[in-house]
């Protein structure tokens, strides 16, 4: 890997105006061609397309970290099934969190409320993605550093599974060769796909549909629909439904049986793709709302235990001293897990204050994290400083985890973004493993990785989200 910067400047030409203008013509027609596009929802034409972010080339990546995370990602998910299942471990973990936090307080309520009224459906399946970034080691390569752990909506599977198509393309027309190895099939909705099929063999009704939970406006209907199309190509008859919220307050009914009908359907599965934050939950109907899918006899994806699982606060607390010990006992696989993970903090103990202090004073080595998903809510360098400052003696403090700030390795390439220039810049990525986990308390029935995520963003960016604007699409060029 030494001395090797970007595709473009160690194995092909650096392109000269002309070509550069031509070469993003030509390869953004071959994104949009091969579905790599988002909905633009400002538009008076409700399906009205145009490309994502992405990246001119594939940009180089060690095979050996790619490997290392696939073949981590069950045992992650095995660990994750494990955390959902075990009511007090949950419940030790949240119990500070949940004092300070009301928006996590009204999931832990429904939670428990599903809890002591009965489960209604023993299947859950979760599809998950483990995002991780590459830091360099001592000897000069890179290794694989975890950022989170996603139960809850983790898109992207469709529109990354054109990514290799596109980059073949612009290889191709930079006269950039490669081996078949070096740029690999990545579907991840084939396998996303087959995780919900498999799921509604165990719903008694076989001509029940699958509601996807979705938002509005919702630029990521696209991806949505690579999934609703490997479902259908596995199985013609499965019908897709999708509503938003405000659409189900309308037409959601539950009957004494908990069997769920949304406008005279009855559902099998929920997919929810909305509902991890609280700007979905204006009001005490929408939580209503959530509690009321969660009592139904529908299979859902993910349960409220799979998705308090994936808290930020269970991934600090996995981090210490012998918790993972407690989920993988005597596991081969327990040492190559813990080198993925960094320096993850509580903020309410007393232990607390030596750690705050070193970040009050060097703020640009830490991340500060809420409870949160969807992008653009964690906190960097004098932000991170002056908030910290503002909570470290309250209770609010619970509801926040620090984490020490990944160095991540730097390369080179073009991002190919509304409002950025295609220049060559310096730029970092972050990877994500997708899987699928099929399950009831008793069993893992489904267990298995499906492919990644690639996004590249520029150097200096804090904030890695896809539809927040800062990061691209891409796919790893290997080399070993």
């Amino acid at each position: 890997m030494d001395g090797i910067i970007s595709v473009e400047e160690n194995l092909g030409e650096v392109l000269s105006p002309d070509k550069l203008d031509e070469m993003i013509q030509c390869v953004t027609g071959w994104a949009l061609l091969n579905g790599v596009q988002k909905k633009i929802t400002g538009s008076e034409f409700p399906e009205q397309m145009e490309a994502m972010p992405f990246t001119m080339y594939p940009s180089i990546f060690p095979a050996t970290v790619l490997q290392k995370t696939q073949r981590l990602h069950t045992i992650f998910q095995s660990v994750v099934y494990k955390i959902a299942n075990d009511h007090e471990f949950l419940e030790n973990c949240l119990s500070g969190l949940l004092e300070a936090d009301d928006f996590t307080r009204e999931f832990w309520n429904i939670y428990q409320t599903v809890r002591k009224e009965g489960i209604s459906q023993p299947v859950s399946v979760t599809l998950t993605r483990n995002d991780f970034m590459m830091e360099y080691n001592d000897d000069g390569g890179q290794d694989c550093k975890q950022v989170e752990f996603n139960t809850f909506a983790s898109g992207a599977g469709g529109v990354i599974s054109a990514m290799t198509e596109v980059h073949k393309y612009s290889l191709s027309l930079a006269g950039i060769s490669f081996k078949p190895e070096q740029l690999p099939d990545n579907y991840p909705t084939k396998g996303l796909a087959k995780g919900l099929v498999k799921a509604m063999e165990h719903y008694p009704n076989k001509s029940a549909s699958i509601l996807f939970v979705v938002g509005v406006p919702e630029p990521n209907t696209p991806d949505q629909r690579w999934l609703e199309r490997d479902i259908l190509q596995l199985n013609p008859s499965q019908r897709v439904i999708y509503k938003t919220f405000q659409q189900l307050l309308e037409q959601m009914k539950l009957d004494d049986n908990k069997i769920l009908t949304v406008d005279g359907i009855e559902i099998g599965l929920v997919y929810y793709r909305y509902g991890y934050s609280p700007k979905h939950y204006p009001t005490e109907k929408e939580f209503q709302l959530r509690l009321n899918l969660e009592r139904s006899h529908a299979i859902k994806c993910p349960t409220m235990a799979f998705h308090l699982a994936g808290c930020k606060k269970i991934q600090q607390v996995l981090a210490e001293p012998g918790i993972l010990e407690r989920f993988l006992p005597q596991s081969e696989y327990l040492d190559e897990i813990k080198s993925t993970f960094v320096g993850l903090y509580k903020l309410d103990s007393s232990e607390s204050n030596t750690i705050i202090s070193t970040a009050l004073n060097n703020p640009e080595k830490f991340v500060l994290k809420p409870q949160r998903e969807g992008g653009g809510n964690n906190l960097f360098g004098d932000e991170l400083k002056s908030f910290l400052e503002k909570i470290k003696d309250t209770p609010e403090a619970s509801s926040w985890i620090l984490m020490d700030r990944i160095r991540a390795a730097r390369h080179r390439n073009r991002l190919i973004r509304v409002g950025l220039g295609p220049e060559l810049r310096d730029v970092v990525s972050e990877l994500g493993i997708f899987g699928v986990h099929l399950s009831t308390k008793s069993e893992e029935i489904e267990n298995f990785e499906c492919g990644y995520l690639l996004r590249t963003k520029p150097e200096i960016a804090n904030e890695g989200g896809l539809f927040s604007g800062h990061s691209c699409l891409d796919s790893p060029y290997l080399v070993v």
